[in-house]
């Protein structure tokens, strides 16, 4: 018997895009409640179309129909686990722990200061959409932070020569300093990475890391779109390491992530690396983010049962998935 989907539709405001194929500062996504034999269980569908994910209306209208595409599949699987733990009382957080985090940098002033004063170690940049103050930017912000770890994401957006003469402005000492660089390649080639790319700086692949080939060091799962076991399981083999991140959705969805990434820890404690599952920081503050607490390296997983958030959550407006 098919069951009935409940939705709350959200919409989160940056204070900035976030990231270099976009400009916009509303994210729209819908957060989903099931009842099963156990009671509900809830969930996050969040698409980002212009990385490749199907719009938030196409989405549930094929969830409607019964057709799956990875968020709304994750989604689904997010749903079972929770209306599990919420069934019997716990915390889907009992007995893990969850990696600390990189932050994801806004490159203005501000989120640099709060940043370095959140001790975070290791940020995160999206770069690609104005190169020459990107690098100009890193350079000042590496000279008066020196201790700072840098990870950039390319977003596709640039091609090969273009990464070689962004990397090549930084200078040696800043380029010592990046952990990786994150889908540095046009989207539309083929997704064949190498270990090392220009300067012999580690690559890391995003979008289809599960069918991506090479040498590739670092793998970014993402759990709202991705199933981790499978790359998981090839990461042993190929010996790389994996970084989680959450999708840049609803804090229901980041703490989803970060459960996924705890369970990966516990199984693959060396190889499950610094991750990215902070990013609630980067929008307008509501009762949500708040109960994830002020921004900073470790995660704190939220009050209540299965993912948390348990009064928030039912005191939301939901209407039925039509």
């Amino acid at each position: 018997m098919k069951r009935q989907i409940y939705i709350h539709p959200y919409t989160l405001r940056s204070r900035d895009s976030l990231n270099a194929k976009s400009k916009r500062v509303e994210h729209e996504g819908v957060l989903i409640r099931v009842e099963g034999d156990r009671g509900y269980g809830y969930g996050c569908i969040h698409p980002w179309p212009e990385l490749g994910d199907y719009p938030l209306d196409q989405t549930l209208g094929m969830l409607c129909s019964g057709e799956l595409v990875p968020l709304s599949q994750r989604a689904l699987y997010c749903v079972e686990v929770d209306m599990m733990a919420r069934s019997e009382n716990r915390s889907l957080f009992d007995g893990l722990a969850v990696p600390r985090s990189h932050a994801t940098l806004e490159m203005n002033e501000g989120s640099l200061s709060a940043t370095v004063d959140a001790g975070f170690q290791i940020v995160k940049l999206k770069v690609g959409r104005d190169p020459v103050a990107e690098t100009d930017f890193i350079r000042e912000a590496s000279g008066r932070f020196p201790d700072l770890v840098w990870r950039l994401d390319f977003n596709h957006v640039m091609d090969d020569r273009a990464v070689v003469k962004f990397l090549g402005a930084l200078g040696d000492d800043v380029r010592d300093k990046i952990d990786f660089i994150e889908d540095a390649y046009p989207s539309e080639s083929s997704p064949w990475v190498n270990a090392l790319g220009p300067f012999d700086v580690p690559m890391a692949v995003d979008r289809e890391v599960e069918d991506a080939c090479g040498g590739f060091g670092v793998a970014i799962i993402k759990p709202a779109i991705n199933d981790p076991g499978p790359i998981l399981e090839r990461a042993l083999d190929e010996t790389r390491r994996c970084v989680f991140t959450s999708y840049m959705d609803h804090p229901l969805g980041q703490a989803f992530a970060a459960w996924e990434a705890a369970r990966a820890l516990q199984q693959f404690p060396d190889m499950v690396d610094t991750c990215g599952l902070i990013t609630h920081g980067l929008f307008e503050a509501n009762a949500f983010t708040e109960a994830l607490g002020v921004p900073g390296p470790d995660f704190y997983s939220p009050a209540g049962t299965g993912l948390g958030f348990d009064h928030l959550l039912e005191d939301l407006s939901w209407k039925p998935l039509k």
